[in-house]
C-alpha cells in the first residue's frame, strides 16, 4: 500500500445509515450503530420515513388538506427524532437526521446509496403488523430483498436465545 492509499484509508470516514420508526427495535438499532461506531470521528445517520400510504390514508378519510397532514406529520416526526434520540442518550452525539416522506424500504435504500453509507443498521420488526407485512413482508424484509449494501438486522432483547 502506497502512502497515498494508507492515508486516504485513514481519511475515509465510516458513515451508517440508521432507519428508525421509533419502535423498541430502531431504539436498539441505534444503540448498536453507537456501539459500532464508538467514538471515532464517523458519521451516523439516522432516517425516519413517513410512509406515503399514511398520507394517502389520511387525504382519503378527510383529516385535513393533504399540505396541512404532511406538515403536521413532519412536524411530528422531527419532534419525535428529538426526543427518540434524547431518550437513547444520543441528544448532543453529531448524528445527521433526516426526515422524508416516500415508501419506506425505497427510501432507506434510496438514501444509503445518496449518502455512501457504508452499512445500514435497523431493528428486524418495527410498529408495523398489518397485513400488507404478512403478504409482502417487512420494512426490514424488503429493504433486505433490494439493497446492496451490507444490512444488520438487530433483534429486539425478547428476539434472543439465552
Amino acid at each position: 500500500m502506497t502512502h497515498t492509499q494508507t492515508n486516504q484509508s485513514e481519511s475515509k470516514k465510516y458513515k451508517v445509515l440508521v432507519a428508525v420508526d421509533f419502535s423498541p427495535s430502531s431504539g436498539r438499532a441505534l444503540r448498536r450503530a453507537k456501539s459500532i461506531m464508538g467514538r471515532k470521528p464517523d458519521r451516523i445517520v439516522v432516517l425516519h420515513v413517513i410512509d406515503r400510504d399514511f398520507i394517502e390514508r389520511c387525504i382519503s378519510s378527510r383529516i385535513g388538506t393533504e399540505s396541512h397532514i404532511k406538515k403536521t406529520l413532519f412536524l411530528q416526526s422531527r419532534q419525535r427524532l428529538k426526543e427518540f434520540l434524547r431518550e437513547e442518550g444520543m441528544a448532543d452525539e453529531p448524528v445527521e437526521e433526516i426526515i422524508c416522506e416516500g415508501i419506506p424500504f425505497l427510501e432507506i435504500n434510496k438514501k444509503a446509496v445518496e449518502i455512501g453509507a457504508d452499512m445500514v443498521i435497523m431493528g428486524n420488526r418495527g410498529n408495523s403488523g398489518d397485513m400488507k407485512t404478512i403478504f409482502f413482508g417487512s420494512t426490514t424484509e424488503r429493504v433486505l430483498r433490494f439493497m446492496s449494501r451490507p444490512v444488520l438486522c438487530v433483534p429486539i432483547e425478547e428476539d434472543r436465545k439465552p
